[in-house]
């Protein structure tokens, strides 16, 4: 695993981490993706932050980059957080800024439906995702029904959350990208279920996060 991926991955288990603690800071799933893209940036060595492709100079971390490939859809997808691969390997063809080799993406989902995570796994596992590690970034809030204190939390009775053995067994049906890894977190204000953070991967499931029930 080099550096920046290593980087990648410490940074968002310290994020989730701080999500169980402080599971409103950011109030939508793209207010995660911004805290996280700053976080990152300011973890990367000054001199790791920029690159240059053709004598123009990007950041190494980008926000909604494209996939490679469509994956048999009717257009290109977006990753919510990549890491361009360094040094910098560009496909010989046009547009090449828009192809460019992939170190880690990380895909995030608060509060969401199995079929999210899903399509997350099918996504970073094809074989025109041009990644090497994908991370999945899977958080779920929760407080009392008839006290919540957002409309954007679920309620303990909820019939979303989709089960972490679950997700191992989805993992396990696929085989690319060579490192990919679920962060599953949950923080109920309720205390119906364990408040925590697991690492998923096809290997199994490993609880790395306080236990806050």
């Amino acid at each position: 695993m080099s550096n920046v991926v290593q980087i990648t991955r410490s940074t968002l288990i310290a994020f989730c981490s701080d999500f169980l603690t402080r599971p409103y800071l950011c109030y939508t799933e793209h207010g995660l993706h911004a805290l996280f893209f700053a976080r990152l940036y300011n973890e990367l060595a000054p001199e790791d932050r920029y690159s240059k492709l053709h004598d123009q100079e990007f950041c190494v971390v980008q926000k909604e980059y494209p996939t490679a490939g469509n994956f048999g859809r009717s257009r290109r997808q977006h990753w919510d957080i990549s890491v361009i691969r360094q040094p910098v390997v560009p496909l010989d063809r046009t547009s090449a800024f828009d192809y460019l080799p992939l170190a880690a993406v990380v895909e995030f989902g608060l509060n969401c439906d199995s079929n999210d995570l899903v399509d997350d796994i099918q996504r970073l596992s094809h074989h025109e995702s041009n990644v090497q590690n994908g991370f999945i970034v899977h958080l779920y809030r929760l407080s009392n029904s008839n006290e919540k204190f957002s409309g954007r939390d679920l309620s303990p009775d909820t019939t979303i959350l989709f089960d972490k053995k679950s997700v191992q067994t989805v993992l396990q049906g696929y085989t690319e990208p060579p490192s990919l890894e679920v962060l599953y977190g949950i923080a109920d204000m309720t205390k119906s279920y364990k408040s925590g953070l697991w690492s998923i991967t096809r290997q199994g499931v490993h609880e790395i996060g306080p236990d806050l029930t």
